[in-house]
């Protein structure tokens, strides 16, 4: 709204963030010239350098042919454009927005690795600041591409590669169980967050006081697949319709729903796939390691003297070790250490259960 109710102008607000919407370069030409108007009445200035004019699925050549301004200052006619941390380009390409947000990730990731690879500092620490700094980042806005799987794995993989630092190991370590890691961490996988997210907007959407709720209400025909289709269609392949009617009548719905659904895309997540199949994550779940993965996170600030050992011990649950088996397998070693034990002199290989069974030293791991 600009001056006055009836110098109404179709956009978005956000602070001091200001969108306009135009179907035509003329109406665009008008609602900026009012916006100029309107900024010098009240004795404010525009930062064009922060400005940016686009076409969305459109031809951009032909919007440089005209000169923008605001306030008399030319606007730049961009193909790429960042609102609100989100990074959008003319096509509006969903692929585009995760790759530059992996980006920025990573720059985040490389200042706090010093800090995330320093085995004195307690454990539960080095967590806190992935789960409250760096994951909120990586997951930011993915309300609007949530539930897709391709999207999910771009996400996890430099994920992964964080909580690998964390626990003392290679950013690449092949050897570690991912679902172990995520386990022993008490993180939810990707999948199930960024899932859980889009089903809570989704749910919230209708009831909120922005143009989601009638984009969410008024869903056009004209198109077979919409966010709010898609959103629906999924959610019923995954839970029971009637759960999903019940969980929209209830007054706090989408918290509820957003629960259901990463509980079970993570218990879906933990029980298939080709990461399941490792012997590390099935000798994790034979010997109920992840009863005791609570207790060593306290442990971490209850006795920080003991952090380097804690994290050492963190580092064998999840698979982050060095057995003589593994240095056989890659060439390092002789071959005949694939299947016999080191210490033992036995033909058994050096696995976690053999340590557990013959070492004292590792017994309280199970």
């Amino acid at each position: 709204m600009v001056g006055s109710t009836e110098n109404r102008l179709p956009g978005l607000m956000f602070a001091d963030d200001v969108v306009l919407l135009s179907p035509s370069r003329h109406c665009l030409e008008v609602s900026m010239r009012k916006v100029s108007e309107y900024l010098t009445q009240l004795e404010m200035e525009v930062d064009a350098s922060k400005c940016g004019v686009t076409v969305f699925h459109g031809c951009v050549d032909k919007v440089r042919r005209r000169q923008w301004q605001l306030q008399g200052k030319d606007i730049p006619v961009v193909e790429e454009y960042r609102y609100l941390g989100i990074d959008l380009n003319c096509n509006l390409d969903e692929g585009f927005t995760v790759r530059r947000q992996i980006q920025r990730y990573r720059q985040k990731l490389h200042m706090a690795t010093p800090f995330l690879r320093n085995s004195r500092i307690p454990m539960d620490l080095r967590l806190r600041v992935v789960t409250s700094c760096l994951l909120p980042s990586l997951i930011w806005a993915s309300e609007r591409w949530g539930m897709h799987q391709l999207h999910a794995k771009r996400l996890s993989l430099v994920l992964n590669q964080t909580l690998r630092m964390v626990v003392g190991v290679h950013a690449k370590h092949t050897g570690v169980s991912i679902p172990a890691l995520y386990t022993e961490l008490g993180i939810p996988s990707v999948e199930s967050l960024i899932a859980g997210r889009r089903a809570r907007l989704w749910a919230k959407g209708p009831s909120m006081r922005t143009w989601i709720s009638q984009l969410c209400q008024w869903i056009p025909t004209f198109r077979k697949g919409t966010w709010v289709k898609n959103t629906k269609a999924w959610l019923l392949r995954r839970l029971s319709s009637s759960a999903v009617r019940e969980i929209e009548r209830s007054p706090r719905g989408s918290k509820t729903l957003q629960r259901a659904v990463q509980q079970v895309i993570h218990h879906k997540w933990l029980t298939t796939g080709k990461m399941t199949q490792t012997n590390t994550w099935k000798e994790y779940c034979q010997y109920a390691l992840q009863s005791g993965s609570a207790l060593l996170r306290d442990s971490s600030l209850d006795f920080p003297e003991y952090s380097k050992s804690l994290s050492w011990l963190r580092r064998i649950r999840v698979g982050g070790w060095s057995s003589w088996s593994r240095f056989a397998r890659i060439g390092i070693f002789d071959e005949q250490w694939k299947t016999r034990c080191p210490c033992c002199l036995v033909n058994v290989p050096e696995t976690l259960s053999h340590l557990q069974q013959k070492r004292s030293v590792i017994i309280m791991l199970s």
